[in-house]
């Protein structure tokens, strides 16, 4: 029989690289939604230390200037950790969306993969039948040789 021939293998090789490239994709998105995340804590705690410092401000004598300047800052660093969490919020949806194209890559990936297992096994019953045919045939000619061996 002859060798056995997935003929779509071009097609499981491009959705093997498919899903490949979306895991790749998905590990970036991953990366830049840690980072986000990181920048997120880290201005949040610049939050918390500037109104830390804002507090021990007005325990001392503070001048109107110096009030003034603390607000401004502390606005600034509040609409700088608000930023940060949009830019994670939007990393973290971009995250979803890559899991969601790997999820569908693999999904892609099995069906083609099944179609192989599943050919590969007709033709692995295929074989084995023409080989229990072909062993039954060389059963019937040894035992029809020494048929007429001992009929002479």
């Amino acid at each position: 029989m002859k060798r056995f021939r997935f003929r779509p293998a071009a097609v499981l090789a491009l959705r093997r690289t498919e899903y490949e490239a979306a895991r790749g994709h998905l590990a970036r998105a991953q990366q830049e939604r840690d980072a986000a995340r990181r920048a997120l804590v880290e201005a949040d705690a610049e939050v918390a230390r500037a109104a830390a410092r804002y507090r021990d401000e007005l325990a001392s004598t503070p001048t109107m200037a110096a009030i003034e300047r603390h607000r401004n800052w502390m606005t600034r660093l509040k609409a700088g950790a608000e930023a940060c969490r949009r830019a994670d919020a939007e990393r973290q949806a971009a995250e979803e969306r890559a899991a969601a194209q790997v999820r569908l890559a693999h999904r892609r990936l099995r069906v083609l993969e099944r179609f192989r297992d599943r050919a590969w096994r007709k033709y692995d019953q295929e074989c084995r039948r023409l080989e229990a045919i072909e062993m039954n045939q060389f059963a019937i000619v040894q035992f029809t040789r020494r048929q007429e061996d001992s009929s002479d």
